[in-house]
Order: structure tokens, then C-alpha cells, then sequence
């Protein structure tokens, strides 16, 4: 389970990476970098809603297959 939040965490980090990098090397107005800093944040919090959802499903399997394994016992 570890694997998968270090995968989700360098995912994140490498987008806000590249995000701010993109931001500070492109010249903008300042209201277009506002915006892109609104989209971005609205992309990385729907990514984390979804990662979150399935995180909570594979625990809900992983706890569903622990409680037959622990019956059978």
C-alpha cells in the first residue's frame, strides 16, 4: 500500500514541478497566470478526489479479503 501513496505523492509533486516552471518561464499577464493557477489547483484537487476514492476502494477490498481470511482461520 506504501508503493501507492509514494506514486501518488511524486506524481503531485511533479506536476506542481512542472506547473510552476511552466508559470515562471512563460511571459503572462498577471490575469492569465491567475487563471492557470486556478485550473491548476482545480486538476490537482479533482486528481486527489479521484485517487483518493479508489485508495479507499482497494482498502475496502484489501479489508473484505482480511475478514474471510480471518473466518476461515
Amino acid at each position: 500500500m506504501s508503493q501507492l501513496f509514494k506514486g501518488a505523492a511524486l506524481f503531485v509533486g511533479g506536476a506542481l514541478v512542472g506547473a510552476a516552471a511552466a508559470l515562471l518561464l512563460t511571459p503572462k499577464t498577471g490575469e492569465e497566470v491567475r487563471k492557470e493557477i486556478a485550473d491548476l489547483a482545480d486538476e490537482v484537487k479533482k486528481n486527489a478526489q479521484e485517487y483518493c476514492e479508489q485508495a479507499k476502494q482497494h482498502l475496502n477490498e484489501a479489508k473484505q479479503h482480511l475478514e474471510k481470511k480471518a473466518k476461515e482461520a
